[in-house]
Parts: structure tokens; sequence; C-alpha cells
């Protein structure tokens, strides 16, 4: 899982990110966790499994109106072979295509930043803020903690989160989630400033799932 994570990101990057994030939570109470990601579902496995059902139906459909002609087996399985090849290509490229929408992508990917949210240790105040990017679907998703959603609007993480995606397009993938990381940190601070007592309760570094 760590393969595209690790032609995306080099030492350096991590250690960037990971002194952005210190140096934010210097100013709030607020803690950033960020996890990475290769991909969050099986895209090209989706694929297959739509390509190879329109082939196998393409198949059985040319050998049911084959049935009755006198063109010999040889025959009747070459066309049947052939529709196959088209069926699969056409599952592959049209119906595979489809299952893959930016809409669903982004839901897989929103729906694993939840799950890897709820298996954060809780922070102390109710104040973290997950950044999950999944490289493969060019998707960047913040999760915030109930007090901080209860002061900042949900509309507003789409700013940061939209940082982040088009540094992925533009191959500019550490860039973006240190300005994105800096772009959360100024909100917190005005909601959240650090406390006379605050500690660091998750870790800086970002992590690879």
């Amino acid at each position: 899982m760590a393969d595209l994570v690790n032609r995306c990101f080099s030492e350096p990057d991590f250690e960037a990110i990971k002194n952005a994030v210190a140096d934010c939570e210097l100013r709030t109470s607020g803690e950033i966790v960020i996890r990475l990601s290769s991909r969050s579902h099986n895209w090209l496995l989706d694929r297959l499994v739509a390509a190879s059902i329109v082939s196998v139906l393409a198949m059985a459909v040319s050998l049911w109106f084959t049935r009755e002609h006198n063109w010999g087996v040889y025959y009747d399985f070459t066309q049947a072979t052939l529709w196959a090849v088209v069926g699969f290509a056409a599952g592959f490229f049209g119906i595979g295509g489809f299952l893959c929408t930016p809409a669903r992508r982004r839901r897989v990917v929103w729906e694993r930043a939840l799950k890897l949210f709820s298996a954060l240790t809780p922070t102390r105040d109710s104040t973290g803020v997950l950044i999950f990017v999944s490289l493969a679907e060019k998707c960047a998703v913040i999760v915030a903690d109930k007090q901080i959603a209860s002061k900042v609007d949900a509309a507003y993480w789409d700013h940061p989160q939209s940082i982040i995606q088009k540094s992925i397009i533009e191959n500019r993938h550490s860039e973006g989630i240190i300005s994105a990381v800096r772009e959360i940190g100024a909100k917190l601070s005005e909601h959240f400033p650090r406390r006379a007592d605050d500690i660091n309760e998750q870790p800086d570094r970002p992590e690879i799932v």
C-alpha cells in the first residue's frame, strides 16, 4: 500500500510536513493528524469483474443466436470468442468506468477517512483534525472532531481539501499538504488558542496507511 506514497513523498517531504504541523500546533490546542494512502479501493478489480461479466454474457448471447445455424462448431465458438473480447473491452472501458465515478471515489475515500478517524486516540478536548490523502483517487478528506465542528463551519474544509487535491494533480504533493496544514492551523488558532498546559497528543509526522 505504500508504493505510490513512497514515489510521491521523500523523507525530506515527511520531515517538512512534520515541521509544519509542529509549528502550527505551537499556536493552537488543536491536534493535526495526517494519514497517507496509495489508494482506498481496488478500482482495477472492479473493472475486471465488470468486464468479465459482460464478456461471459456476450459469449452466451452469441452462442444463443448461432445455435440453430449449421455453420459448424468452429464458427460458432469463433464468433462467441470475438464477442467475448468485444464484451470484455466494453465492460472494462465502459461499465467499469461508470464504477469509478468521481462521486464514488470521493465517497469511498470519505468512508475510509471516517474509519481512520474513529481509530485515533481521542484528544483531551476533542480538538483533533484528520487530514487523509488517498493518492490513486487524487482525493483529500478532512475530518474534524466534535468541538472543532461546533465552531468551524463544515463548508470551510472544502478550501484546504481543494488545496491538497490541486497539488496532487500538479505533482506538488508535500507543498499542498503543508499549505493546507498552515491554513488549518491558522483557523484553529482563532477558535482554539494554545493552552498553558497544552501537550502534544498526536504524532506530527504523517503516517502511511
